[in-house]
């Protein structure tokens, strides 16, 4: 009952929209009505499809990327209290700088294909999970330490069997923030300066006031990001059995 209700509001909802549009509640240019967003995608999906493969893909590598050096940076600064005394006022300084003024640069160096936008995703993401990742190794206790000493743990064993585990609720949190940074990067950088792309298309479409496609790209992004986040959703799930704290006190 509760299924069928949904549908009927939502289906209130769209002719609503409709109408307030085709009866000029509302001006076209400001809400495409859904009429003209599936006929954006009748005409034209398959080129917004193709677009979408390669956001994705420039989405995929950049976050990859992102992943990898900031949790390998954090997890190298965060073992040295040193190290992270003079990496985090560093890296925290670089994040406050807004990275779009290097967008430029990022065109002269690598032109104004998927490279730039790959870059500028894992600059994007990368700050917020290094700093997050230092943050939470150097909130392990030294107790810890110093029982993987006292049973012969080799230092990656202490990194992979407690130090990682224990960090991970702080590094988890660093990938939300940086995983959607990232995603935002690519579609911002690719509606600035692009070859392809659904952010492309975005900007392409609005020159021509053609917003129904505008809004079915804009849909196109959306998908994209409820797909990031239940990826995020499906990790979070897959490392929720690393509590070895209670294991490590037992």
């Amino acid at each position: 009952m509760r299924r069928v209700r949904t549908i009927v509001i939502a289906l209130v909802l769209l002719i609503v929209w409709e109408a307030s549009v085709r009866f000029d509640f509302i001006n076209q240019i400001i809400l495409a009505p859904p009429s003209a967003i599936v006929m954006a995608a009748l005409t034209d999906g398959v080129v917004f499809f193709n677009a979408f493969a390669t956001t994705a893909g420039e989405i995929g590598a950049a976050i990859l990327l992102a992943w990898t050096l900031g949790i390998g940076l954090g997890l190298v600064a965060g073992s040295s209290y040193r190290l992270a005394a003079a990496t985090a006022p560093v890296l925290s300084s670089m994040f406050a700088v807004p990275l779009i003024i290097l967008y430029p640069l990022l065109i002269v160096w690598l032109g104004i294909g998927p490279g730039s936008k790959v870059v500028f995703g894992v600059l994007s993401g990368f700050f917020p999970i290094a700093l997050n990742t230092i943050d939470g190794v150097r909130a392990v206790e030294q107790r810890y330490f110093m029982f993987a000493r006292s049973v012969g743990a080799s230092v990656p064993q202490t990194y992979a069997r407690i130090v990682l585990p224990l960090a991970l609720p702080s590094i988890v949190s660093g990938l939300r923030v940086g995983t959607g940074l990232t995603v935002i990067g690519v579609l911002v950088t690719e509606m600035l300066a692009s070859l392809g792309g659904v952010g492309y298309l975005i900007s392409y479409h609005r020159t021509l006031f053609n917003t129904g496609h505008v809004y079915f790209g804009i849909a196109l992004s959306l998908l994209m990001a409820v797909a990031v986040n239940l990826a995020l959703t499906w990790v979070e799930r897959r490392v929720g059995g690393w509590r070895v704290l209670e294991r490590v006190e037992a």
